[in-house]
This record gives C-alpha cells, sequence and structure tokens, in this order.
C-alpha cells in the first residue's frame, strides 16, 4: 500500500509541486492584498484627518480675518470723519456766515468724498486682510506640521517658514492703508469729486438713477483713470469695460501697499529684511492679480450698491409711503436738489462703518468670489514644496 502511494506521488509530484506554488501564491497574493488595503485604508483616514485639521485651522483663520476687519473699522470711521470734517461746516453753516455759497461748495465736495472714500477704504480693507492673513495662515499651518513632525518635506522639524518676530512685522503693514495709503486715496478721490462736481449747481436736480450714473462716472475716473468719460456718456457698463493696458482697477492697489518696499522696512528696522521683503513681494503679487482685482471690483459693487439702496426712502413721496404695501418696494419718484442730496450722502458713513448690526459688511461677507479667492491663497501657502 505504501509502495502504491509513493509511486502515485513520484508520479504527480510535479502537479503537486505546481498546485503548491499556485496555492502559497495564491496566499501570499490575499496576504499582500489585504495588507495594501489595510495601508489604503488607514491612508485615508490619515488624509481625511488632516484635511478635516486644515479645514479647521482655515475656518479659524477666516474668523480671525472678520474679528480683525472690525476691530480697525472704528479706527477708520474715525480716521475719515477727521480727515474730512463734515460737521464743522455744518457747524458753521448753522451760524448763517457771509460765505455760505463757498461752504457749500466745500460741503457738496467733502460729503461726497467721504462716502465714497469709506466704501473704497472698506473694501480695500476688507480685501486687504484676506490676502495679508491667510498667506500668514499658510504658513503656520506649515509650522504646525513641522512643529508635530509630520512635515512632508521629511526634515527634523527646525524650519519654521514665518517667526513671531516676523509675523508681528508683517501684520503692521496694515498700517500703511490706514495711514498714509488712506491720505493718498482721500486726495485722489477729492480732486476726481471737485473734477466731476465743482460745475454742478446746488439748485441741479438729480433722479436716484441720475445719482447713481454720478457716483458711477467717479468710480469709473478713479478705477480707469486714463479712459474717463465725459459725464453725459454712456456710464452704466462703465465698470465692465474689459482691462486696457492694465489700468483697470491696478491704480488702487497703490493705496494698500506701496511699491518701495525698502521704505517699509526702513520704519521697522533691518533684522530679518530679506524674508521681510519676500512676503511683501508675494503680497503685492496677490494684489495685482486678476483674481484679486475681480474680487475688489465685486466688494465695490456690493458695497456702493448698498449705499445707494440705503437712499432710496429719500427718493420716495410720502404721498406713495403712506397707501404702501407690506414687502413690497416702492419705485423711487422724486427728483432733489443737490444741496438736500449733499446731507443724505454725508450720512452714509455711519451706516457703512457703524460699530454694530453692519448690514453693509454682511453685504461683503456675501461676496462669493471673496471666499473662494480666500481659499486660495491659503491652499497656495499651505502646500509644501519638495
Amino acid at each position: 500500500m505504501w509502495e502504491t502511494i509513493k509511486g502515485f506521488l513520484r508520479r504527480h509530484r510535479r502537479k503537486f509541486f505546481i498546485t503548491g506554488a499556485v496555492v502559497g501564491g495564491v496566499y501570499l497574493l490575499s496576504r499582500y492584498a489585504r495588507w495594501r488595503l489595510a495601508e489604503w485604508q488607514r491612508q485615508q483616514e490619515m488624509e481625511y484627518v488632516e484635511q478635516a485639521r486644515k479645514q479647521h485651522h482655515f475656518e479659524s483663520n477666516q474668523r480671525t480675518c472678520t474679528i480683525t476687519l472690525f476691530s480697525l473699522v472704528p479706527n477708520l470711521r474715525d480716521a475719515l470723519m477727521e480727515k474730512l470734517n463734515c460737521e464743522a461746516i455744518t457747524g458753521k453753516l448753522r451760524e448763517r456766515p457771509s460765505n455760505k455759497l463757498e461752504l457749500w461748495e466745500q460741503l457738496k465736495v467733502l460729503s461726497f468724498t467721504r462716502t465714497i472714500a469709506s466704501v473704497y477704504s472698506s473694501c480695500m480693507l476688507f480685501v486687504f486682510l484676506r490676502v495679508q492673513l491667510n498667506i500668514i495662515g499658510g504658513y503656520l499651518y506649515l509650522d504646525s506640521l513641522t512643529m508635530t513632525g509630520e512635515a512632508s518635506n521629511g526634515k527634523n522639524g527646525k524650519k519654521v517658514h514665518i517667526a513671531e518676530g516676523l509675523q508681528k512685522r508683517y501684520l503692521a503693514v496694515v498700517r500703511y492703508l490706514m495711514g498714509d495709503g488712506l491720505d493718498f486715496l482721500i486726495e485722489e478721490i477729492r480732486r476726481t469729486v471737485e473734477d466731476i462736481l465743482g460745475e454742478i449747481s446746488l439748485k441741479e436736480k438729480f433722479s436716484l438713477e441720475e445719482l447713481t450714473r454720478l457716483i458711477k462716472h467717479i468710480r469709473q475716473s478713479m478705477e480707469f483713470p486714463n479712459h474717463s468719460v465725459p459725464i453725459n456718456g454712456k456710464l452704466k457698463d462703465a465698470s465692465n469695460q474689459p482691462t486696457k493696458n492694465g489700468h483697470h482697477m491696478r491704480p488702487l492697489t497703490k493705496f494698500m501697499l506701496p511699491t518701495d518696499v525698502e521704505s517699509l522696512c526702513d520704519t521697522v528696522g533691518k533684522e530679518g529684511d530679506d524674508n521681510f521683503k519676500n512676503l511683501i513681494g508675494e503680497t503685492l503679487d496677490i494684489l495685482e492679480s486678476e483674481d484679486c482685482l475681480f474680487v475688489l471690483k465685486m466688494c465695490l459693487d456690493a458695497g456702493f450698491a448698498h449705499v445707494m439702496h440705503n437712499m432710496i426712502p429719500f427718493f420716495q413721496a410720502e404721498e406713495l409711503e403712506l397707501g404702501a404695501v407690506g414687502g413690497i418696494e416702492l419705485e423711487s419718484t422724486l427728483d432733489l436738489p443737490l444741496a438736500k442730496i449733499i446731507p443724505i450722502i454725508n450720512g452714509q458713513i455711519n451706516h457703512v462703518l457703524c460699530d454694530s448690526d453692519n448690514n453693509y459688511f454682511q453685504d461683503l461677507f456675501k461676496v462669493g468670489s471673496a471666499r473662494d479667492f480666500a481659499a486660495n491663497i491659503y491652499e497656495a501657502f499651505s502646500f509644501e514644496l519638495d
């Protein structure tokens, strides 16, 4: 019997070897496949956790942007009201001075300048903080990975992308927008307003639509300085004109950040200037990008639309208001002389830059491209290059 079995094994040993090899190979492949599947699942879990962590860090960074913005709003409002002191002129007018007409002309220019400057400066501050804080946010995220030994570059955990001292220097750059940049902005808006409103009589009447065209003409002169058209020209699509020779919106960048980086370095010392200059250069590149200019334009559109919407009730006839149906917005029907529009436009700064229940900034937060823009900046600076 044993001889029979041995003979059977000898005759079929090749088959047994092949079968064993196949079975063993299948077993090893299945073990390898299970190991690879477990590795893939573990990698997916790690990526999910890291993505959730990164998203949480990004959301926290956006809240910081919002808090910083609202902390600077009172300073911006006070600076505008000090530099464009309309109240001093209205106080003099109450005293019935002999130069009453001259004071009214000054008030005309200052009131329009102050409201327009409040929209421009607030939108620039809104965009600038999103650029600045998302650059820092991306670098801080990389530093958080480095500290925990998870950095993708695999280094020894000592690399720091943005040191604390550099952070403070960089964050202080916003003072330019709140200081010299604001002065330059006010002066340019004042000159533009004087050129456009200088010859318009205080008695000339405007409908809300005509006032909107007037504001658009001032905007066009600010944003298209080399392509201004007469006020009687077709302006309704002026803000949507294509870029010509790179002039559209780019003149506004100079109010957010000076092109002379050395002037910023001189104000804070020389230590670490190379890293600081690199940060400023990266910021300037983003501010001058087409994406940033588009976001700024969308914010300006939303800001001026909010201001004009606030003025609708002043152009509605009282007898129509008495018969209005709740929830239905009345059409503006009145034409008001410029002298009556001046106090209305003068008070808009208190709506644009108010401390609480600020619907103006809520409209800016609704600009979807602004959040996408912030996310793109954060993603770009939170990605470690090999």
